[in-house]
């Protein structure tokens, strides 16, 4: 007989982060005497990594909608003390298990709002465009990811993203379209715009069409600020990872056509470090940059081109900055 509260907690405290070794044999065990939990702990794996883009109160108030809507009685998420440990992370994996659990036993119960999401990765080198179901269109850049439903039910409609896309959207005014990526979200009607939310880099976000609501999470139970965008405006936004700092945000004006220009095969660098070129480069040949000296990282280049090749952006970026190069098959060696 399966024992579910065992198998919970300790897939809990496995996604969490916190179980032990002792507590990682015990699961194991489990799933190989069960199939079926391994199974389960796969798939609620999905819903515990789309959990992580939002902020602890979101978290816990979307696991109180969920649970609402599958009928779970208030009584069976007493999460707090139920896991003492980091409670938030290992109690959002507990219910989502839960949840996860309902949906294997009763799968004719599964409500509308919990559709599959859908997954597009790009490697280096790789662009995608995506249509989905509601008609919006999205340009997905090299290295990037996204996740989205099959279908939009409920009153919104939602998307993860890391890494970079273009939006353009289909306008709904009773359906809000929102992206999540690790440091917030953007909240548009209708209206086209870029998202650049790499990890370890800064976020940016600029509008083309129509005007956009930027919300970075909050910290320490701060309210978030909401910034407004409208078309050449971009917003970017300095995260304590990349200034092993604080979060620090900076509102400009900019070229919406240049932000976007990836999509049509351009790259234009203004005034743009060779270490942040090289950078962008990367991702878009498929190539391993590496520095042989630190000098040539720090000179400042500008340039625009157009479906050239790599060997072509080299060349002219040297004869605006002198450096050296190298190009193999499969790397970019820089140097003074």
């Amino acid at each position: 007989m399966i024992n579910e509260e065992l198998f919970t907690t300790l897939a809990a405290r496995k996604l969490a982060g916190e179980a032990t070794q002792a507590e990682l044999l015990e699961l194991e065990a489990l799933m190989q005497e069960e199939p079926a939990l391994r199974e389960r702990y796969q798939l609620l794996q999905q819903y515990f990594k789309v959990s992580s883009y939002h902020t602890s109160a979101d978290t816990e108030q979307a696991l109180q909608r969920t649970m609402s809507r599958l009928h779970i009685p208030a009584a069976v998420t007493p999460v707090r003390r139920l896991f003492p440990w980091k409670w938030m992370a290992a109690a959002t994996a507990a219910v989502l298990i839960g949840v996860a659990s309902l949906m294997v036993l009763r799968p004719n119960d599964r409500p509308a709002e919990m559709a599959k999401l859908m997954e597009r990765q790009n490697g280096k080198a790789t662009r995608a465009s995506i249509e989905l179901a509601d008609g919006s269109k999205i340009w997905l850049n090299a290295e990037s990811k996204l996740s989205y439903p099959d279908v939009f039910d409920g009153n919104t409609r939602e998307v993860y993203l890391t890494g970079e896309a273009f939006f353009d959207i289909a306008p709904n005014p009773d359906k809000p379209f929102i992206v999540h990526f690790s440091a917030g979200s953007v909240h548009v009607l209708g209206t086209s715009f870029n998202v650049r939310a790499y990890d370890n880099e800064a976020v940016q976000t600029s509008v083309r069409t129509g005007k956009v609501a930027f919300i970075p999470n909050s910290r320490q139970g701060a309210q978030p600020d909401t910034i407004f965008i409208t078309p050449d405006e971009k917003v970017t936004l300095q995260t304590a990872v990349v200034t092993n700092n604080s979060n620090s945000i900076v509102k400009e004006i900019t070229s919406a056509e240049d932000d976007k220009a990836w999509t049509e095969g351009r790259l234009i660098f203004r005034d743009k470090t060779l270490e942040e070129i090289a950078s962008e480069l990367e991702r878009t040949f498929g190539k391993k940059v590496t520095f042989g000296s630190e000098a040539p990282r720090y000179y400042r280049l500008t340039g625009a081109f157009q479906d050239n090749s790599l060997q072509d952006i080299m060349y002219y970026l040297a004869r605006s900055k002198a450096f050296h190069y190298t190009i193999t098959d499969s790397t970019l060696l820089i140097t003074e």
